[in-house]
């Protein structure tokens, strides 16, 4: 059996043993380098996260393809109707709620993002690095007693309510699939979703993109919000309407936002190009952009290696009897 890994070869070690039980390991960078195509022709197996879109074309270009792997849990970079009428199946982390306790990248990540936004931290780094020394420059707010609005109220929304509580800050919710008892549970305060960002100081996104979330957040949803307030995305850029996002910035609807994610995003960065969001961070000290780093720790990465790798070995192990 034939495994192409379109990740670098510090890819985890274990991972990669385990890969090799099956097969012959190929890593799609230093194929690239090579020139070389027929291993992507004859792989059986393709492990991958985000930075490809494997779509139509990659189908196309791997007929023996019988798997496709992933360490995430967002499946969007994947064409799932094309990978279903060719009987692909997708090993992935969604819906694997015991396993994914362990990784709280993500959350961590949003409350750094929420962090750096309210004190000004990126720009007041940016103006030491000057030369200059002018703290009332960069006067930013206190998390205590702040409101922070969770957009879905999954596994990472639970953990923002540990976070935040941690904080001093009232958390509330809206998640139309997350029963009544749940929100009790965790004494946060459900909410509908115009109250959410009409209420919120800090609203997070913590929703699956799907058909009914994509493009969710609208124009009318930044003129709900306070003045004073924060909005923060570690989900999905297809869940926002950009425009509508970059209007309330330069509008004063809102104070500021911080994004892991953007729409339509490739590894190449061709999405960034002519990106009114990008122009308007070059300028502006109120939105922060990074590039869709939330699960991207050491430690998150080897683990979900690992565990992915595990499936994929019970799997073809399965088969083979």
């Amino acid at each position: 059996m034939i495994i192409l890994i379109t990740e670098p070869r510090n890819y985890s070690k274990k991972a990669v043993r385990l890969y090799h039980s099956l097969g012959k390991v190929y890593f799609l960078p230093e194929l690239i380098l090579r020139k070389a195509r027929v291993v992507k022709n004859a792989a059986h197996l393709l492990v991958t996260t985000l930075q490809y879109q494997i779509d139509k074309n990659w189908f196309d270009a791997m007929p023996n393809l019988k798997v496709i792997a992933v360490n995430t849990t967002g499946l969007n970079h994947i064409d799932l109707h094309e990978a279903k009428k060719r009987s692909i199946k997708i090993i992935s982390l969604k819906g694997r709620s015991d396993f994914l306790k362990y990784v709280p990248s993500t959350a961590e990540e949003t409350m750094g993002l929420i962090f750096s936004l309210m004190r000004n931290l990126p720009w007041a780094f940016d103006h030491v690095k000057g030369g200059l020394w002018q703290r009332d420059l960069f006067k930013g707010h206190q998390l205590l007693d702040k409101t922070i609005g969770l957009l879905g109220f999954g596994r990472l929304g639970k953990l923002m309510v540990k976070y935040a509580r941690a904080f001093g800050m009232k958390v509330i919710a809206y998640d139309p699939y997350v029963p009544r008892n749940i929100f009790k549970r965790f004494r946060v305060q459900p909410v509908e979703l115009d109250k959410l960002f009409r209420k919120s100081d800090i609203l997070s996104v913590h929703a699956y993109l799907t058909d009914e979330t994509r493009n969710m957040i609208k124009e009318r949803h930044f003129r709900l919000m306070k003045t004073s307030a924060y909005f923060v995305n570690t989900a999905r850029g297809e869940i926002v309407d950009e425009k509508a996002l970059l209007k309330a910035l330069k509008q004063k609807w809102i104070a500021g936002a911080a994004l892991d994610v953007l729409q339509n995003e490739s590894s190449e960065g061709n999405h960034l190009e002519n990106n009114p969001l990008i122009r308007y961070a070059r300028s502006h000290k109120n939105l922060i952009i990074v590039p869709h780093i939330g699960g991207a720790t050491y430690e998150a990465m080897a683990i979900t290696q690992d565990f992915i790798a595990d499936l994929a070995a019970k799997f073809f192990n399965k088969k083979s009897r």
